[in-house]
């Protein structure tokens, strides 16, 4: 029964979002925006920002914006100030509420991942920051969103209830957008965007490095969810199908099969950091200059966790990145994510030497025993999941219906990534 429950909150978590929720709100559409939402006690939410202001009028809508949480109630919130002057400011904001479906609180358990998101913006993101600073980096970490306010209620418990809320920028007013998730990046905006993963990962190591007793207190605000392998098996005999249509990934299986039995990967030093744990292109946002991305965001950090950077690496490249980008540059890629992670840490003094290349592709292939099984299945039957659902799916009866619908594409990504990971040595003999 207990596994079962897990294969329910997993499925809660990644897949029902796309298999039945899209149902209700359809990618980039706007909806019920009739219903009135109100916030309780805004001022206090946005006292930072009310120094010699006052508000003088809230719009609040229900959205569904590029990069939202489905686990989450979205709200559109546009708050027009008035300075002491009478000077007018508009602020254009999102707020950020727990689900209202109680198996969505369940699924999502909100006790722990909301408040893992408001420290990651409240707590860690200005420590990571002053730290730099502290250091003579002028441009600090920026790749999130504006933070405003967050609580976790209104009697100062330490209970999260329906009073909670996060108030962040507005990224769609700002300018930014999401990529087409069944499409993938370009080659420039996985660049740009594998700079800001490599300063994200090599800062807090750096913090731990120089000041231990300032960064052991971040891992409190770390969410500790595992993917048991278990859950895998739900649609394993799908994948084996599909795995199965490519003559030379058909060679592979026995190699495969053991990555769906192994727990993840027990976290390891030197490169233990801060991972942001669902790193997808569904969780950042970009915005662009002449179709060239310019500046990125990173979205959504209710599963912070201690843990490997290769996790992330690995996850983002294989579920976001665009085929042939893939297929040509994927050593580049890597290369140019160290690049970027060494020169941050030799930035705020740090000896390299733990860190060159050859120990990071080995931190790789550990990660590989567990996040070959997890992307591949998220390529399958997430990131190319069917858009704009019209009707519910139950599992598992409707297995098969899941595996008709997935794309080429997707079973092109798949095949490339566990050939790619069998010449690099990725991929381990089973034992069994």
């Amino acid at each position: 029964m207990l596994l079962l429950q897990c294969i329910i909150n997993y499925f809660q978590v990644h897949y029902y979002s796309f298999f039945k929720v899209h149902q209700r709100f359809p990618e980039h559409i706007t909806s019920n925006t009739n219903m009135v939402e109100t916030i309780k006690n805004l001022p206090e939410l946005l006292k930072n920002t009310l120094v010699d202001s006052k508000i003088k009028s809230v719009e609040i809508k229900r959205l569904t914006a590029p990069g939202e949480n489905y686990g989450s109630l979205m709200l559109k919130l546009d708050v027009t100030l008035k300075s002491n002057s009478g000077h007018e400011e508009k602020l254009q904001l999102v707020a950020k509420k727990i689900p209202v479906d109680e198996l969505f609180k369940t699924s999502f358990n909100i006790q722990v991942t909301f408040k893992n998101e408001v420290a990651m913006y409240e707590t860690v993101v200005p420590i990571l920051q002053n730290f730099q600073r502290e250091n003579g980096v002028q441009e600090v970490i920026n790749c999130f969103p504006k933070y405003y306010g967050s609580r976790i209620n209104l009697n100062n418990s330490d209970v999260v209830d329906e009073n909670a809320i996060l108030i962040l920028e507005n990224l769609v007013a700002s300018g930014y957008k999401n990529i087409d998730r069944t499409v993938g990046f370009n080659l420039d905006s996985i660049k740009l965007i594998l700079k800001d993963l490599a300063e994200l990962h090599a800062v807090p190591i750096a913090l731990k490095l120089k000041k231990p007793n300032s960064f052991e207190p971040l891992k409190k605000h770390c969410h500790d969810f595992e993917f048991s392998a278990e859950l895998h098996q739900m649609f394993w005999e799908t994948t084996r199908e599909i795995i199965k249509e490519n003559e030379h990934c058909a060679k592979l299986l026995d190699k495969i099969n053991l990555i769906t039995e192994v727990d993840r990967p027990k976290v390891k030093e030197p490169f233990a950091t801060l991972v942001h744990y669902d790193l997808w292109c569904n969780n950042s946002m970009q915005k662009f200059s002449h179709d060239v991305a310019v500046q990125n965001k990173f979205l959504d950090f209710q599963f912070l966790a201690y843990g490997s950077p290769a996790s992330d690496l690995f996850f983002l490249l294989w579920t976001s990145v665009q085929l042939e980008v893939l297929e040509n540059y994927f050593e580049d890629l890597l290369v140019h994510y160290h690049n970027h992670f060494i020169k941050t840490l030799k930035t705020l003094g740090c000896d390299t030497k733990p860190f060159c290349y050859e120990h990071f592709l080995y931190e790789i292939k550990e990660q590989c025993v567990f996040e070959v099984g997890h992307t591949l299945h998220f390529i399958f039957f997430v990131v190319n999941g069917k858009k704009d659902r019209t009707e519910d799916i139950k599992f598992p009866d409707d297995i098969d219906k899941i595996k008709n619908e997935v794309t080429l594409r997707a079973k092109q990504q798949v095949w490339l990534m566990l050939q790619d990971c069998e010449k690099r040595g990725w991929l381990y003999e089973s034992k069994n």
